[in-house]
C-alpha cells in the first residue's frame, strides 16, 4: 500500500483530542476516498449497472469503490514523483 493511501484523512494535531480517542488517526485517505466512491456509484447514473442486493451484499459495489480509490491515490502519486 502506499504512503500516500495511508495517511489520515482529517488528522487531528491536538494532543487533547488524540488522547481522548486513544491516539487513532482515524480513517485513511483510501477509506475516505472509497467511501466517496460508493456514494457516487449508488447514488449515480452507474447505479444499475453494478449489481449490489442481497445476493453479494454490494460486495460489486464496494470493489469498484475500492478500485476507483486506488486509481485516484495512483494518479496523486504521479504527481508527486512528476513534481
Amino acid at each position: 500500500m502506499s504512503k500516500i493511501a495511508n495517511t489520515p484523512a482529517f488528522p487531528i494535531q491536538n494532543a487533547q483530542y488524540t488522547d481522548a480517542y486513544g491516539g487513532h488517526p482515524g480513517m485513511t485517505l483510501r477509506q475516505h476516498y472509497a467511501g466517496l466512491a460508493l456514494q457516487g456509484i449508488l447514488a449515480g447514473r452507474f447505479a444499475d449497472t453494478i449489481p449490489h442486493d442481497d445476493i453479494n451484499g454490494g460486495g460489486d459495489a464496494a470493489f469498484f469503490a475500492k478500485q476507483y480509490a486506488d486509481a485516484l491515490i495512483a494518479e496523486l502519486e504521479k504527481e508527486n514523483t512528476d513534481a
